[in-house]
């Protein structure tokens, strides 16, 4: 059964689109198809995290607009799962096909991730309408949290379940918002805890998924505990190689 999760957040530059990239990777190398999707049509960023090139002959807008099938929209991605990015420059479209667009997918892939823009406008409202069940990532920041509340209420709204809230680039400094406040907020657990580290701007700036970039980080570590809560799959014990890599980046 296909499940579709669309990423939401409220706020823009809290690393939803980092962390969408890095599940897609994390979920394909654990032996399920997925495809990863660029919901912000009107700002398309997904694509070139992953490397495509600035130029790619179709992309969702294409499929929203009737032009084209969703297969001719869709590449791979040589970590094994598909990605449909939205266009760099045709903007002007209907988001609220999507839902119509993404049925080729369902029954094809274990997992559909749709990379929602930021706030809580026509975009947002069409990803979250259009999938099963809504992530929403924050950072443990006052502004960052109040506007991941007002995603959370439009997913409530739209009669969609929030499987969990991801609280990103956490730093451990003592004026952050601790993950029990943010859950009594946003009245839903706090699934995943991601810590800042550079080598996640290094591997934007790369354009390789963290996982595979730097897979025994604390954040790549992090990323696939999330990604085996979501599957409820067992998290495989550590080799001892892994555990001296660990030390290693401790």
């Amino acid at each position: 059964m296909t499940r579709i999760i669309s990423v939401v957040s409220g706020k823009g530059g809290v690393g939803k689109t980092t962390l969408v990239s890095n599940l897609g990777a994390h979920l394909s190398s654990m032996g399920k198809s997925v495809a990863v999707i660029d919901g912000n049509l009107s700002g398309a960023n997904l694509g070139l995290h992953l490397g495509l090139s600035d130029f790619y002959p179709f992309a969702l807008n294409h499929v929203l607009k009737g032009d084209v099938p969703v297969s001719h929209a869709t590449y791979n991605h040589y970590l094994g799962f598909d990605i449909i990015p939205a266009s760099l420059s045709d903007i002007e479209v209907n988001p609220k096909r999507l839902k119509h667009a993404l049925s080729d997918l369902v029954g094809r892939k274990d997992f559909i991730l749709i990379d929602a823009a930021a706030g809580i406008d026509n975009e947002v409202r069409a990803a979250i309408e259009a999938s099963d069940e809504v992530l929403v990532v924050t950072n443990p920041h006052t502004p960052a949290i109040a506007d991941a509340l007002r995603a959370k209420k439009l997913a409530d709204n739209l009669n969609r379940p929030v499987s969990g809230i991801i609280l990103n680039k956490v730093r451990g400094e003592k004026f952050e918002i601790d993950h029990k406040v943010v859950e009594d907020v946003l009245e839903t657990p706090v699934i995943a805890r991601i810590p800042e580290h550079k080598k996640v701007r290094e591997s934007v700036a790369l354009k390789i998924p963290m996982t595979a970039y730097a897979p025994n980080s604390k954040v790549s570590r992090e990323i696939k505990r999330l990604s085996h809560h979501i599957t409820g799959e067992q998290i495989p014990k550590v080799s001892v190689i892994e555990k001296i890599a660990n030390f290693i980046y401790k």
